[in-house]
């Protein structure tokens, strides 16, 4: 806490205490002015009553001289009367008690009877009938006249005039007892007007000094009334930290009273690790004088525990020179509480994501490592002399195999996408064999159905620059529904490419259906995730709620978007539009049996089946293949053979694919530099990363994909033939 208002005396600039408060409301406090008066008027009358005792009895003496004893006497007595009363009316004033109105009206009772009674004083003067009776009670009515005006406006004005009228009235009851005219006496009148001119003059520049005392009363009294009812702590020090001041919200915020604060100083209950702060506070406050500081610190509570204060401090100067600090402290602990348990859940949600995304990876992995197996064998296994029910057999397996790889594509997709992740791979494709591929493979499941799947394509440029994985995935997403969805009739797939501006063009997807189309309710959740229409659909159909999600997501990526209109029992159209740049045709080998043809291949893999699978599919290739079991034996074979590429896991006992990688990119010569490819079944974009910065060439996910596989090692072998060449 930055303690530091100005100084106690500063504050109290009063004589005495403050009075209570005549009203509350909503604890705010209100004093009237005629209230701050009455209490003025209270302690002043209370200072001067012995000097009025002798006033009193001065007056019954001269009173003597021109009345007679029993009139004196009366007047006497209830003068005396009148000042004892005075005296017990204005004894909470001189005490500094709470005054309440019942103690107000009281003296102004007192008060009026007095002025009453110098009244009648003066009226039994002049009713006398002297010249000196006259002259004596003129002087005594103006003297009350301006000592009443006194008690609401005291200016040098009214002392003028307090003094010089009872002059005035009595030369003029003089001057008219001797007999003198107004010609006579016109000298001493110009005396008297000329003396009041220059008086009145001086009092028009100065300024009531009554007046000037009671604004600035209100004003500590409205300070105080504010420091009393404010939850804050206002605070001031001096430039070591010594409090000076403490406002009353100290009790209700640190359980100290203020008087219990002041002259200590402020880094005793600011927390040992939060003093530092305290004094870089300071002097960037002193660097700075113009700006306010803010600052959040822990101070400890009367009673033992920390509070944590938000304090806004801003340097005092006094002559130009900083003396002190004044500071506001809030107590913001329930705050501090509600961003700590705020941080503490988002750190739990952190540490949820990331062990889902562990495990993601984790049955990643166990899952794909055998299912590149199964696949592998199936796809050798095409080529193999089998009976024709067998063949039916592995074509189903082969199926089913797909279907689980595509599901866990699908799920592992989107948690890429929910944690941003999922970034596009452009490069030059042909967007028509794209759609044919697509096709080719849901044909088997179309016929089966007895579903007529039909494929047309509209434009002359079909070669895009775009993430041919992804725009295969959308296409088949959609097409995929459709013949899931669609018992009879057909499902058509066009495809329409057109040059939208200079070097640009438009792809729009249309899948159109005679399915069992969209209800009112399946609308509303077509997009979600792991949603489908109904329960009873998605028995019967099957399938996790994945894929228009995805789609959706990925047409996004791609700057475009999906549209869709449907009818409920007779189908659904679903179009999506992107715009991608256009790309040059790209050559693809025409003869695949030649393609590896004296590539000298060394294959790292643990697992025997993925080796059997990989081996088989190399050699049918033409190349020559050298395996090794895990990464110490890669590393071996990688220094004593001459290769033409690596084929290199990831997850392996004794050295994993990565420490391997790096082992070789460490060797001299040729061999640190051959192309290596992971092949991994940890399939994330930062573990991609991993592998690549480790420094793979390339990487291929599992269940291994035979055209990707092949594909990326002809773009490494013709890299590495260019670079030679070069």
């Amino acid at each position: 806490m930055i303690i530091a208002p100005s100084d106690s005396a500063d504050i109290d600039a009063s004589p005495r205490r403050s009075p209570e408060p005549v009203e509350r409301a909503g604890g705010r406090v209100c004093k009237p002015g005629l209230a701050l008066i009455l209490d003025e008027a209270a302690v002043a009358v209370r200072g001067v009553l012995p000097a009025r005792l002798g006033l009193d009895l001065l007056a019954a003496v001269t009173a003597l001289m021109i009345l007679d004893v029993s009139a004196v006497a009366t007047w006497l007595a209830g003068i005396l009367a009148l000042e004892v009363w005075s005296w017990s009316a204005t004894r909470p004033a001189a005490r500094g008690e709470a005054i309440t109105w019942r103690v107000r009206r009281s003296f102004l009772a007192n008060y009026i009877g007095i002025n009453v009674a110098w009244i009648v004083l003066g009226a039994l003067f002049l009713a006398s009938g002297t010249v000196e009776g006259i002259a004596s009670g003129g002087i005594l009515l103006v003297a009350v006249a301006t000592v009443f005006v006194m008690l609401f406006h005291n200016t040098p004005l009214i002392f003028l005039v307090a003094g010089a009228s009872p002059a005035m009235a009595a030369l003029a009851v003089f001057a008219v007892a001797d007999g003198r005219d107004w010609q006579q006496m016109t000298a001493v009148w110009l005396a008297l007007t000329l003396a009041m001119i220059f008086s009145l003059g001086r009092a028009l520049d100065t300024p009531s000094a009554q007046v000037s005392q009671r604004r600035l009363n209100e004003s500590l009294h409205q300070f105080q009334v504010l420091a009393e009812n404010v939850t804050d702590i206002i605070v001031r020090s001096d430039l070591r930290g010594l409090c000076n001041y403490v406002s009353p919200g100290s009790l209700l915020v640190l359980g100290y009273q203020p008087d219990e604060l002041i002259g200590t100083f402020r880094a005793e209950l600011v927390h040992p690790d939060d003093r530092p702060e305290l004094s870089r506070a300071l002097r960037r406050m002193l660097a700075s004088p113009d700006r306010p500081e803010v600052l959040t610190l822990r101070v400890q509570h009367k009673d033992g525990h920390w509070v944590w204060l938000q304090t806004s401090a801003k340097l005092v100067f006094e002559n130009g020179a900083p003396v002190g600090v004044i500071d506001v402290n809030r107590d913001v602990t329930e705050r501090i509480a509600a961003e700590d348990a705020l941080r503490a859940a988002k750190a739990e949600a952190d540490a949820a994501n990331q062990a889902k995304a562990e495990f993601l990876a984790n049955v990643s992995h166990e899952i794909r490592t055998p299912m590149n197996g199964v696949l592998g064998a199936l796809h050798l296994l095409e080529r193999e002399s089998i009976s024709l029910e067998g063949r039916e057999l592995m074509r189903q397996a082969s199926e089913c195999g797909r279907m689980l790889s595509q599901l866990l594509n699908d799920v592992l997709d989107f948690s890429k996408i929910e944690a941003g992740q999922l970034d596009l791979a452009p490069e030059p494709m042909h967007v028509g064999e794209a759609l044919k591929t697509v096709v080719a493979l849901l044909d088997a499941e179309a016929r089966a159905k007895g579903v007529d799947l039909r494929c047309e394509i509209a434009g002359e440029d079909l070669w895009i620059d775009a993430d041919p994985v992804r725009v295969r995935q959308a296409m088949f997403n959609l097409i995929g529904n459709a013949v899931k969805f669609t018992g009879q009739g057909h499902v058509a797939a066009r495809l329409a490419v057109s040059r939208a501006t200079a070097g640009r063009c438009t792809v729009v997807l249309e899948v159109e259906d005679t399915g069992i189309g969209l209800s009112e309710e399946a609308r509303r959740r077509l997009f979600e995730r792991f949603s489908q229409a109904e329960t009873n659909i998605a028995r019967r159909f099957g399938g996790a709620g994945l894929g228009l999600s995805i789609t959706q997501a990925l047409a996004r990526m791609m700057g475009g978007e999906i549209t869709y209109t449907s009818v409920e029992g007779e189908g659904s159209t679903f179009c999506m539009a992107f715009d991608a740049a256009a790309a040059d045709a790209v050559s693809v080998p025409a003869d695949e049996g030649e393609l590896l043809d004296g590539v000298n291949i060394l294959l790292v893999e643990d697992n025997v089946t993925n080796r059997l699978v990989a081996r088989t599919l190399l050699t049918r290739l033409g190349a020559v293949v050298v395996e090794a079991a895990d990464g110490v034996e890669g590393l071996s074979a990688a220094r004593a053979g001459a290769f033409d590429l690596i084929l290199m896991d990831i997850q392996m006992p004794h050295m994993s694919g990565v420490e391997a990688t790096r082992a070789i990119r460490g060797l001299k010569g040729p061999t640190g530099q051959v192309p290596i490819i992971g092949l991994t079944a940890n399939v994330m974009v930062h573990q991609r990363a991993e592998y690549l910065a480790a420094g793979m060439n390339g990487v291929v996910a599992k269940p291994i994909d035979a055209a990707r596989l092949l594909g990326e090692i002809s773009r490494l072998l013709m890299e590495e033939d260019e670079r030679q060449a070069g």
